[in-house]
């Protein structure tokens, strides 16, 4: 199994009930093929399968079918129109089970039958009802099934394989930071989520993950398999029996219990003299098995090392990344629109091998914690988007506190702004100003100003409990 991201999705959670991206399967089997035009019928391949992907290997197919019809309720009940069934209830005289025969009218609107008693629709009554039929139709199948026929062939034992694109599946890149104490250096932590919002559980299988944007053409993007899962599952209960409601109807329902007190963290707590003495030990994350990085024409597909099961409608996260000392700077930052905007802390480093990265990474989140004098603590949560080798990174991860800004408006059209920064840290801080080609004209900026593209930026170190202060003009674009 492949993995690929859906690149629309942007900074949003993958959906767990419906992940919005596919997957490249491929499955091999060996069997013996009988000479001549041969069906080979592929029972267990994933339900939100896209059929006109399917490609097979190892001998030339001359059709394919995506067999729909699946065992499910809607499914017999089709299947039996017209035919004999029993049908099991509870008798509303006695309140004994009962089953008498019935034979099945339609299933178009209602559910309706033919018994002794009359015609009736089906999970009207408000008693419990079933339908017990004779036997599963040989047309019906538990299992999504994919059909090929071969072109005319000699036969024999051979080895197939069979390749398609499959919707309903995602994957996701999640870090976790642990920033030391002066803010230089990351140890990073990167966690890959795949997601499978399919019927069809894959046991023990090699699975990997593409990272980056590739093109998918409409026909990929068919959504068929969906549809026939809704559509098996489309056999209305509780709609358009008569008459509607009770005398209960309409009324609100109690509301739920409380829940139940959270039970106690696992750590030893101690009183003494009034003060509450809390004491842990820290988890060391360690990750037993580590995705391995490989390239892929322009994207970068990381590979599990061993097989995984890759279960229904679930979630997996395997370790792609473990960096034990990322090197960088921490630094608080605004951006300048004619005015600062609050101050982001972040953390930034340039991607390379000698900084202690040196890898691509992947679109995601990050979570980011710093040791401190009483142990690891949350400091901040980030995001970024794909960023290749070489590229700079920035995890923006709080709005800060101990760094504050003042701008003194100017008292003419000719006077200056005037920023006054102070650095409430017992520590010097680094500080820079973003000033974004927007239309504005920046003048009397002191200093050389760092070009960067589209913008420039003002930088400065602030020595600890001190201030510095930036003065400018602003030029406004005249209107025509």
């Amino acid at each position: 199994m492949t993995l690929y991201r859906d690149p629309d999705r942007g900074d949003g959670a993958i959906d767990r009930n419906r992940p919005s991206s596919f997957a490249l399967i491929s499955e091999t089997r060996t069997v013996t093929l009988p000479p001549g035009e041969v069906t080979v019928r592929f029972e267990g391949v994933a339900s939100g399968i896209v059929p006109q992907s399917a490609i097979l290997f190892g001998t030339d197919p001359r059709e394919r079918n995506r067999d729909a019809a699946l065992l499910s309720q809607k499914g017999l009940v089709d299947a039996f129109t017209g035919q004999s069934v029993i049908l099991r209830r509870t008798d509303p005289a006695t309140g004994r089970t009962v089953e008498e025969p019935a034979t099945i009218r339609s299933a178009s609107d209602r559910l309706v039958v033919t018994t002794p008693r009359g015609t009736e629709a089906v999970y009207c009554s408000g008693l419990n009802q079933t339908l017990i039929y004779p036997q599963a139709p040989a047309t019906l199948s538990a299992k999504p099934v994919l059909s090929m026929l071969t072109k005319d062939q000699p036969g024999g034992r051979v080895t197939i394989t069979l390749a398609y694109i499959a919707t309903g599946f995602d994957w996701d890149a999640t870090y976790v930071g642990t920033l030391a104490p002066d803010g230089k250096t990351l140890e990073l932590l990167g966690w890959m989520t795949m997601a499978s919002g399919d019927d069809t559980s894959f046991v023990e299988a090699t699975t990997a993950a593409v990272a980056g944007r590739i093109n998918r053409s409409a026909a990929t993007r068919d959504d068929s398999g969906s549809r026939i899962k809704a559509e098996a599952s489309s056999l209305y209960k509780q709609a358009q029996c008569w008459p509607m409601g009770n005398t209960s109807s309409g009324l609100n329902p109690p509301p739920p219990p409380p829940p139940p007190p959270p039970p106690a963290a696992p750590m030893m707590m101690e009183m003494a003299a009034g003060n509450i003495v809390v004491t842990a030990r820290r988890r060391e994350e360690k990750a037993a098995v580590v995705a391995e990085a490989e390239g892929l024409g322009d994207l970068k597909l990381y590979r599990i090392p061993v097989p995984v099961t890759v279960a229904a409608r679930s979630q997996k996260q395997v370790a792609f990344l473990v960096k034990d000392a990322v090197r960088g700077e921490t630094v608080y930052r605004t951006v300048m629109d004619e005015r600062p905007s609050p101050i982001d802390k972040l953390f930034r480093f340039r991607n390379r091998k000698d900084n202690g990265l040196g890898d691509p990474l992947p679109a995601g989140k990050a979570v980011l914690y710093q040791e401190g004098e009483y142990g690891r603590g949350l400091i901040g949560e980030a995001s970024t988007p794909d960023k290749a080798m070489n590229e700079e990174v920035e995890l923006a991860f709080a709005r800060a506190n101990d760094v504050t800004i003042e701008t003194q408006e100017p008292a003419s059209a000719k006077a200056p702004y005037v920023l006054t920064i102070r650095n409430a840290n017992p520590f010097a801080v680094t500080f820079e100003a973003e000033f974004h080609n927007l239309g504005h004209t920046y003048r009397g900026l002191p200093g050389r100003l760092i070009a960067k593209p589209g913008k420039r930026v003002w930088r400065t170190t602030i020595p600890p409990n001190d201030t510095a202060r930036l003065s400018y003009r602003v030029d406004r674009p005249r209107d025509n």
